[in-house]
Parts: C-alpha cells; structure tokens; sequence
C-alpha cells in the first residue's frame, strides 16, 4: 500500500522546524525505520539503533530538503539506507578480523523446550539459510530486496529510497530473487 503525501500546510510546518508535527511523523514511521536499520545491519540491534538515531538527526537538520514529492516515510527510508551503508564502509575501514567472528555460538540457544520441537528448529534453521541467502546478494539488491518485502514499498517507493529508477529496482529485485532461490536450492531448501 503505497504511503500517504504530505499536504503543503504540513510541509510548510515541516520547513519551519515545527517539533511536534516533526515529532508524530517520526512516530508514526520509527518502526519502518527501525525494522530497516535492523535488516541493514544484518540484526545488529545497537548498529541499527545508532543507525536509527543518526537517520532521524539527519532528517531533522536536513528538513528544508524533504520537498513532499515522496511520501515522508520513503524520504526517512532513504535517508536510513544512506545511513546504514555509510557505517557499512566506516566499519570496513577499521574492522579488524576477530577469529571466531560469526560462529554459531553467537546466536542465542533455544529454550530446552523449543529444543525439542523439530519444527521449531527446522524453522529458526530455515529463517538462518535465508537470512544468509539475503546476506550474499550484492549491496544494492540486498537492500532492494530487504525494502520490496518486509516494508512492502512499491518499486517507485523503493527506486526513491536507493537512488534509482523504478524500472532498474524491479531488474535489481528479478535478479535478488534468482539469487536467492539459487542459494536456497543449493542448501537443499526448495525455493
């Protein structure tokens, strides 16, 4: 469901540092926000509230460039994505390898009960292949893909967030799929 434009009285309210009008839109979309620094961030709960914290600093101080061509969510979105990818490279810059890194033992155990349940692992091992399906796809169809289906953005709503046409994040989203089902097949999970 494609997301709501601003009217020019909001806009101007906007523009003219109104905290209150400011403050309930973030409201209304911090959970998309938070939701998509969290994808970005491949689950890492504090870069993602760091990410969060930074989109919506920016957004305030940057507030005179939200024209109200795109809805205000897309505008927040973008402007996350941005965010998430410029801490993606300053944390390449100085990432150091830690031997271990990424083992299965930083993942929390389950629940002696939930342990039993074949379902319940089999399910937490699935979201597990997919996650890492998601992970390896290239950056740009990585966050195509992550804004296409879990905030269910329309290809011009996800073309605004990552800077591109519309046509180019369906191409983009054709080729994530193909990916990730190729993955998936590879690991033995139909696709």
């Amino acid at each position: 469901m494609p997301s709501q434009r601003i009217d020019d009285e909001l806009l101007r309210k906007i523009h003219a540092g109104d905290r209150t009008v400011f403050s309930s839109l973030v409201r209304e979309h911090q959970r998309s926000v938070f939701f998509t620094a969290m994808r970005l961030s491949s689950g890492d709960e504090a870069s993602a509230r760091d990410i969060v914290q930074k989109a919506f600093l920016q957004a305030w101080t940057h507030r005179e460039k939200f024209r109200g061509q795109a809805s205000f969510k897309t505008w927040l979105l973008r402007i996350t994505t941005n965010v998430a990818k410029n801490e993606q490279r300053r944390a390449w810059r100085r990432r150091e390898f830690t031997p271990g890194e990424g083992t299965e033992e930083d993942f929390e155990p389950l629940t002696p009960e939930a342990e039993t349940s074949f379902d319940v692992l089999a399910s937490k091992r699935a979201r597990e292949v997919l996650r890492d399906a998601v992970e390896s796809l290239p950056q740009r169809q990585r966050e195509i893909a992550l804004l296409r289906i879990y905030e269910d953005l329309s290809f011009v709503e996800v073309a605004e967030c990552c800077g591109t046409s519309a046509n180019n994040a369906k191409v983009s989203f054709h080729h994530a799929v193909k990916k990730i089902r190729k993955f998936l097949a590879a690991k033995g999970l139909a696709a």
